[in-house]
C-alpha cells in the first residue's frame, strides 16, 4: 500500500479535503491529513493574476514523509503553460494540485471525480511515470477539462508494469 499524506493550503475545504482521502484509501493508497499550511509568500504574480505552482511544490516538498500532496484552492501556472492542475516531481516525493479550474460548471460528483484523477496522476509522476499515450489512462495529460472528465482514474496495464508500486 502506497502511503502518501495530504497537505492542504490555507482556504482549501476540509469537506474536499475528508473526500479525497476516502476516495485515494479505496484505491488501495493509504492516505492521511496534515494540517492546513499557508500559501507560499510571493507566489502570486499579478501580471497573470495566478500562483507559481513551483512555489507551492517547494512548500509541499519541506514536509518529512515518503509521499506528499498538496491541495490548493488557487489557480496555479508553471511556464510556458496558461495553467496546470498540478505539478509532481518525476520521480520524487512532491506533488501539488489545483482545485481551482475542476469545479467549473459540474455537480459535487463530477467535480470530486475530477480532484481524485488529478490527485491519482500527480502521484503517478512521483512513481516515476510519464504521461501515456492511452486517452482513458489516468496518466493521459489533461489540456482541458474535457481531457479530464473523459479519462479513468485507474493506471492503465502498461502504467501498471512501469511503476509496480501502483496498485489500481
Amino acid at each position: 500500500m502506497l502511503s502518501v499524506t495530504l497537505i492542504p493550503f490555507r482556504g482549501v475545504d476540509p469537506d474536499v479535503v475528508s473526500h479525497l482521502v476516502r476516495d485515494l484509501n479505496s484505491l488501495g493508497f493509504a492516505a492521511s491529513v496534515a494540517s492546513p499550511i499557508e500559501i507560499p509568500e510571493r507566489s502570486y504574480n499579478p501580471q497573470r493574476r495566478q500562483y507559481d505552482a513551483e512555489a507551492f511544490l517547494a512548500a509541499v516538498r519541506e514536509f518529512p514523509g515518503a509521499r506528499l500532496l498538496g491541495i490548493a484552492k488557487d489557480d496555479l501556472f508553471v511556464e510556458p503553460l496558461n495553467f496546470v492542475f498540478g505539478l509532481a516531481e518525476r520521480p520524487g516525493k512532491a506533488a501539488v494540485i489545483s482545485l481551482y479550474r475542476l469545479q467549473s460548471d459540474v455537480d459535487a460528483k463530477v467535480y470530486r471525480q475530477r480532484i481524485v484523477k488529478e490527485a491519482v496522476h500527480e502521484l503517478g509522476h512521483t512513481l516515476g511515470l510519464n504521461h501515456c499515450p492511452q486517452p482513458d489512462c489516468v496518466m493521459h495529460f489533461s489540456n482541458s477539462l474535457r481531457d479530464t472528465d473523459r479519462k479513468d482514474i485507474y493506471f492503465c496495464a502498461a502504467c501498471r508494469r512501469t511503476a509496480p508500486a501502483v496498485r489500481s
